[in-house]
């Protein structure tokens, strides 16, 4: 990845660190972690965030706090700047309204953004996987609208399932999309049409042809899909 990222200087690239479902339950990481965060830190263009999941805002808040915290300690626990996130991507929030789902939120956002181990971004991005209510967009500087297979992205038309948003939401630094188990036959130009046509919609994108594994792994397709990113 390292190799990709310093090839494409011109794309930005947000890498989820995830080492156990969250921080884990140590002060810090595995030595593999520590390793290669300060590496992927060390690019203008990588922003690293710390995968914290909410089961659907039911998570224990508490329990949620603690992650935020460890991420937000790495750089202090080891002495080094560089073994840092720059904010917290939010697995599995809502999708339908809940007045205390958009507490839970909005305390949580607050709590992000008072950290100084999350600076100088202190970013949030939200993971509904699919369009979530309008009132829950403003709490996160991002939010995935859309998390599944290609199959699904064209049963539901596609980028056409976007026109919900208000306007107001549908900026595009404001969404991303994730598309996994695309066909071996999309590629070349049929990929470049493809990421042409989501990057109308949304400023962060991931398209991967693996079913499976396709967050630990990169498929064979992974270096065509930056170019045309990077373009």
């Amino acid at each position: 990845m390292a190799d990709m990222i310093s090839s494409h200087p011109e794309a930005n690239f947000t890498v989820v660190i995830n080492p156990a479902s969250g921080p884990g339950p140590n002060a810090l990481p595995d030595a593999n972690y520590t390793r290669e965060i300060p590496k992927l830190a060390s690019y203008d263009n990588v922003r690293l965030l710390g995968y914290v999941p909410t089961t659907w805002a039911k998570r224990n808040i508490s329990a949620v706090r603690r992650d935020i915290e460890t991420y937000a300690a790495w750089p202090t626990n080891s002495s080094n700047p560089k073994l840092a996130v720059r904010g917290i991507f939010f697995d599995e929030t809502p999708q339908e309204y809940d007045a205390d789902a958009l507490s839970y939120l909005q305390g949580l956002t607050s709590f992000v953004k008072g950290l100084s181990g999350l600076g100088p971004d202190n970013y949030i991005v939200h993971n509904p996987g699919a369009v979530p209510d309008s009132r829950y967009m403003s709490s996160a500087d991002s939010t995935v609208v859309f998390e599944a297979a290609y199959d699904t992205f064209n049963e539901r038309d596609g980028t056409k399932q976007f026109d919900v948003l208000p306007k107001s939401d549908r900026g595009r630094g404001q969404l991303c999309i994730v598309i996994h188990s695309v066909p071996d036959a999309v590629e070349g130009s049929n990929l470049r049409d493809l990421v042409k046509k989501l990057r109308k919609t949304a400023d962060e994108i991931f398209i991967t042809h693996l079913s499976t594994d396709y967050y630990a792994n990169f498929g064979g397709k992974w270096g065509e899909f930056v170019d045309w990113m990077a373009k």
